[in-house]
């Protein structure tokens, strides 16, 4: 779907269970487990693995010298979409963090600076002050805009970008992801001198870090090059690595940065990545050598890699990525609160779980199970029963027999659609599915062009992003990705949960925030948490596993043992 910064599956937003600390992770379309992640909140009685479970992560390579050069070669499924810096889905937006500054990463990696997981970039310091909503950051006066074919100065990136950047994430016309942030939550910012930067918020708001480390919400990009047509085509930035070549359906490749302020990064010299229509020709691809890493759909598949290839790197980690039934209430049937009720009680978890997850996975409600704020297995089972009964009888008090639905082509959308119009059936309704190739589901989805649809591998790693599907305006705050639904009361318990600073509170107040947002009938619901797998060959070093919200912007300390 649309992402709170989708990457390329296997390789990126790869958060340990025991580690998480709330950074801003990606999502996106294409294949079907993403980012690892952690926090407990779920119960993984009845899954094959361990809640904690990973098996060989590169962490456990004995220490080498470090060979610099090579490319590092990765891939997904679907188009790259284009590469706008505060609006990026699909494979574009796993460009971005390597082309592009940050004022600093959120990760929870455990050499992280300071507790709360920042690693800087542009700044070199930032300052929360006691009223607990002005931030003051410092920047670097080495980050230089690298060479470029577009005319950008290479100049010093300064206090400046980052206001031209706000400014354009703050413009509702412009559709950044990270509007309803700022709309919600950014009084106003200034430049009081070139080296620093002063954000002062409306009030105070659990995370501001993690919106300015988020790979889609938070790059800064040279103010000229904003202004620049072609900005959705093409990048100049200051980040380790350049874009030379952007083939849609095909290639990206990106290149060292000469000028990059950190000399000694990245180690690799070019870092491509494929696109492919289908996962099978993506396992392919990765079984003949011509990738480096592959995102199993399911945990028995990276089982079955790894037996077959003993010296390959596997990863199974708990997910914040889940699946979703998206209906929009500006349209029939959808309007009716009864019809989506009854798709919610018509729809087995169990099945997709046993099915697509083989066996691994967690029912989910309206935070998936890997947030500590997420409500238990059995408050789940509670809130949201599964009664083909209930639903049937629904469906025939609105009148609906039948209705139409899109899902897209790419990755295993289309196991989804098989089981969802099985069940439906057994509902007494006649789904029929419509399918999209996936640039034209994920144009029309943008639009709210879709009447109601299966929407692959979202990933928050915040609760406050996650749950802001059920907010008025949508997911973005802009009416993008937006179902129609809207609810004052639902829009007072989320704003209420994300300006709760107190943790123990805060997590009280998501939970109460996800009951009523269940009692109202949602727009979005989940078909089950799933988790994340990946298999990597052993020359990859560094693998970015146990990550926090940014893996790819990590690929600076990945180097190959070639």
């Amino acid at each position: 779907m649309t992402t709170d910064n989708y990457w390329l599956r296997a390789a990126s937003s790869r958060l340990n269970r025991r580690k998480f600390v709330g950074g801003a992770a990606f999502a996106g379309l294409g294949a079907a487990s993403m980012a690892l992640v952690g926090c407990g909140g779920g119960n993984n009685s009845g899954s094959k693995i361990a809640a904690d479970a990973t098996s060989t992560p590169a962490a456990t390579q004995a220490p080498q010298t470090v060979k610099k050069g090579g490319s590092y070669v990765t891939a997904f499924t679907g188009p790259f979409q284009g590469v706008d810096p505060h609006g990026s889905v699909y494979g574009g937006s796993g460009i971005l963090p390597m082309v592009y500054n940050y004022l600093f990463r959120t990760e929870v990696a455990p050499d992280a600076a300071a507790a709360k997981g920042i690693q800087y970039d542009l700044a070199s310091s930032y300052k929360l002050e006691s009223d607990k909503i002005t931030y003051t950051f410092q920047l670097r006066n080495d980050v230089k805009v690298a060479a470029n074919k577009n005319g950008v100065p290479e100049r010093v990136i300064d206090s400046s970008d980052v206001k031209a950047n706000w400014d354009r994430i703050s413009d509702p016309k412009v559709g950044a992801i990270a509007y309803s942030q700022f709309h919600r939550w950014v009084d106003k910012y200034d430049t009081p001198d070139k080296q620093t930067v002063r954000l002062i918020m409306k009030k105070p708001y659990a995370y501001t870090e993690a919106v300015l480390g988020s790979n889609l919400r938070g790059s800064i990009v040279p103010q000229e090059w904003l202004a620049n047509a072609n900005l959705k085509k093409d990048t100049v930035g200051g980040g380790p690595l350049t874009l030379t070549q952007l083939t849609e359906n095909q290639i990206a490749q990106l290149d060292k940065n000469p000028t990059y302020y950190r000399q000694d990064r990245p180690y690799i010299d070019s870092y491509v990545i494929k696109s492919f229509a289908d996962q099978t020709t993506y396992r392919t691809a990765f079984q003949s050598k011509q990738i480096d890493v592959y995102g199993p759909t399911n945990h028995d598949e990276n089982l079955q890699l790894k037996q077959a290839d003993n010296t390959l790197q596997s990863f199974s980690d708990p997910s914040l990525g889940f699946v979703s039934w998206w209906m929009n209430t500006r349209m029939k049937p959808w309007d009716d609160p009864r019809v989506r009720r009854a798709v919610n009680l018509a729809t087995n978890r169990k099945e997709y779980i046993d099915i697509i997850g083989h066996g691994v996975g967690e029912p989910i409600a309206v935070l998936t199970y890997a947030f500590k704020e997420a409500l238990s297995a059995d408050e789940v089972a509670k809130i949201q029963p599964f009664d083909v009964a209930q639903a049937k009888q629904l469906f025939a008090q609105a009148g609906v027999t039948q209705f139409n639905f899109q899902y897209p082509t790419s990755a295993n959308a289309a196991d989804y659609m098989n089981i969802f119009v099985r069940q439906m059936q057994a509902a007494g309704v006649t789904a029929t599915p419509q399918p999209l190739d996936a640039g034209t589901w994920v144009t029309q989805y943008v639009q709210n062009k879709l009447s109601a649809h299966i929407a692959l591998n979202q990933t928050y790693s915040t609760p406050d992003v996650a749950i802001g599907w059920h907010h008025t305006n949508g997911i973005y705050g802009n009416n993008t990705y937006d179902t129609g639904f809207s609810d004052p009361a639902v829009d007072a318990a989320i704003d209420t949960a994300a300006g709760t600073l107190d943790p123990a509170a805060r997590l009280k107040a998501y939970q109460d925030a996800q009951r009523l947002v269940q009692s109202k009938d949602p727009a979005v619901i989940h078909f089950y948490g799933v988790r994340s797998e990946a298999v990597v060959y052993p020359y990859v070093m560094n693998f970015p596993a146990g990550l926090g919200s940014l893996g790819t912007a990590f690929i600076n300390d990945v180097w190959l043992n070639k």
